[in-house]
């Protein structure tokens, strides 16, 4: 007999009654906008504690498939499926800066890469009118010869979030939307501000947005990689000057 049997793995009660909600939401039995029982019927119907619905309900509240209001109209009500707690988890892993900049910059340069090149593929005339909207804002922006990045770094997230949008891939459109949200705090304390980098940056922009236009998709990607890669490092010069180790000065 070669039967491979593992240890059945026990399950906490909050956990059965987490899955069989999650998989009813996902199912569509319970749909967006349906009321949960209360806290006493459902800890009849899964013949456990009220301890043991509260922790599942705010499991279920964690995961973003349910809200939960306090008071006697309160209760537990099913959100919409979709992509907002994946988000918020990694928003705040960037926003605090729980990422390495490797990290971000190799997890920047295959989404924005790939979104580039999917976006020069799909070409949408209303999507790329749209795109040269953002590039002609960013232009007038950079005519006023700012003496700051933090208005073009606003630009520049909406150009980044406007190319995820013409990728047409809600999951590329969701992880990057979120990083360009909160990857300021990483320009703020790594990016000097001079000329020269506004201008590269919107040198690169342009670039990224004429070879969409033209449906070039394999020079879509490569600007898009080669302008995450050149920003990034920047970055990685700027941090690790910030922490080298100060040479001992000479006592004679």
């Amino acid at each position: 007999m070669n039967a491979n049997f593992t240890k059945m793995v026990q399950v906490k009660s909050y956990q059965h009654i987490v899955e069989q909600i999650q998989s009813a939401i996902c199912e569509g039995t319970l749909e967006k906008g349906d009321k949960l029982p209360s806290e006493m019927k459902l800890k009849d119907v899964f013949s456990t504690s009220r301890g043991t619905v509260r922790e599942a309900l705010r499991v279920l509240e964690q995961k973003g498939l349910v809200s939960i209001r306090t008071g006697v109209k309160g209760g537990a009500t099913v959100k919409d499926v979709n992509t907002e707690a994946m988000s918020d988890n990694m928003g705040l892993l960037i926003r605090h800066q729980k990422v390495s900049l490797q990290h971000l910059a190799e997890l920047r340069e295959f989404l924005e890469g790939y979104a580039a090149e999917k976006a020069a593929r799909l070409n949408d005339a209303a999507a790329i009118v749209t795109l040269k909207s953002i590039i002609r804002e960013i232009g007038e922006h950079v005519k006023t010869e700012p003496d700051g990045l933090e208005e073009f770094n606003r630009l520049d997230a909406k150009f980044h979030r406007q190319i995820a949008t013409m990728a047409d891939n809600p999951l590329i459109e969701a992880n990057l939307r979120t990083i360009h949200e909160n990857i300021h705090v990483y320009f703020q304390s790594y990016i000097l501000f001079s000329r020269k980098v506004l201008e590269d940056d919107f040198q690169d922009l342009c670039d990224i947005a004429a070879a969409v236009e033209e449906g070039d998709s394999a020079a879509a990607g490569a600007a898009a990689r080669q302008h995450v890669a050149k920003f990034s490092k920047l970055m990685e010069m700027k941090h690790s000057s910030d922490f080298a180790v100060p040479k001992k000065q000479s006592t004679i």
